[in-house]
């Protein structure tokens, strides 16, 4: 009886006894920026490789829709054909997809080369190519989206919050000799 009694009460005062200190929010925390998403449900073309560009095929059409659930984003479209990153250059094509206060934009971000194209050379070359888009919601440095900052708290420390990308890419065969005028 005596271990019975010992064990009931070392269960009972097993939990603290000391009150613990209670901490209530001031304020609601601040939103996390939250990513962009290519549909790869609509992509245009569908198909990630594509052969005879330049032989049949003069001009062709490369787009997305993007979503994001941060209705206020603006979003950064970059594209870029045979990205080397030893060679110091921008993107081959750039452009903005506007806020309109819907998760996924009505606009489509579209990049649209042709045969021949002192703008697109690379593509004009026959071989292998890589067409890749990167949308970012803030802006692109290098090839990464920025921080930035979110606000000061009271002790002075400055909060900054990540900015995110999401990318797509398409493999285009160039075939020599084709029709293009």
């Amino acid at each position: 009886m005596k271990w019975l009694g010992l064990g009931i009460s070392v269960w009972t005062l097993g939990g603290c006894l000391i009150p613990q200190e209670e901490t209530y929010l001031n304020e609601f925390p601040e939103p996390r920026n939250r990513p962009p998403r290519i549909v790869e449900q609509q992509v245009q073309p569908p198909e990630r490789i594509i052969r005879g560009y330049g032989s049949d095929l003069c001009e062709f059409q490369f787009s997305v829709i993007v979503e994001d659930p941060d209705l206020n984003d603006t979003l950064y479209v970059n594209w870029f054909v045979d990205y080397d990153p030893t060679q110091l250059r921008g993107a081959d094509g750039v452009g903005r997809l506007q806020p309109n206060n819907k998760v996924v934009r009505d606009e489509r971000a579209s990049f649209n080369p042709k045969i021949p194209s002192i703008d697109y050379s690379r593509l004009n070359v026959p071989g292998d190519h890589v067409v890749e888009v990167v949308v970012s919601d803030t802006p692109l440095v290098g090839r990464d989206p920025e921080r930035f900052f979110v606000k000061r708290l009271a002790d002075g420390t400055e909060v900054y919050d990540q900015g995110y990308s999401a990318t797509y890419a398409w493999f285009v065969r160039t075939e020599p000799g084709g029709g293009c005028p």
